[in-house]
């Protein structure tokens, strides 16, 4: 293992069949999390994506119209579906949020998922969010670096208890894929 990838748990006995990839806004998560699974030759699921999809509307409104508690109880219950699926050979891409929920941590623990945290410098992810073309998507708290850094310093404890970090700092999508396969001992069918 490099020393960009760490492992903080012992490993898992059974074969990981599904991986959830969690980390603040900005980190890459989707991004990482769809070449990976091109990389695996796996599904890719974007869990904002499933909740936007399900909502008919943008995780920001949801936010907006509903308030933070029921975007929470939305995003817990489309977990559960998910974990209950019965799903394997799938990369999830998280919300920022979504681990930092105990209740959705320990949903993850229980159904065997491996998570993989992928660490990213603050002011990357800031610059990452505040810069994003799809106008759906800009992250409010990017407009307030001092929030920003809050709410990443409050989520960072629950991160940290991922199975796997990655220091994916400014390297590419196809990099930190290619680190956490070998951080998991995954083979990479589609590798380029």
């Amino acid at each position: 293992m490099t020393e960009d990838a760490r492992q903080t748990t012992t490993p898992h006995p059974q074969p990981l069949l599904v991986l959830a990839l969690c980390g603040f806004m900005g980190s890459g998560k989707s991004t990482v999390g769809r070449t990976l699974a091109e990389l695996l030759g796996w599904e890719f699921v974007d869990l904002d994506e499933e909740i936007e999809r399900q909502e008919g509307t943008s995780i920001r409104l949801i936010f907006v119209e509903r308030g933070e508690a029921e975007f929470r109880e939305i995003e817990h219950n489309m977990l559960t579906k998910l974990m209950a699926s019965g799903r394997t050979r799938t990369v999830v891409a998280l919300g920022g949020g979504t681990h930092a929920q105990h209740r959705n941590e320990v949903l993850l623990k229980r159904a065997g998922l491996r998570t993989v945290f992928l660490k990213v410098p603050l002011e990357i992810m800031l610059g990452r969010c505040y810069s994003t073309e799809e106008q759906n998507r800009v992250r409010p708290l990017a407009a307030d670096p001092a929030e920003f850094r809050r709410l990443y310093e409050a989520r960072l404890p629950s991160y940290r208890r991922a199975d796997i970090t990655v220091e994916a700092g400014d390297k590419s999508a196809l990099e930190v894929a290619r680190m956490v396969g070998a951080a998991l001992s995954l083979e990479l069918v589609n590798d380029r």
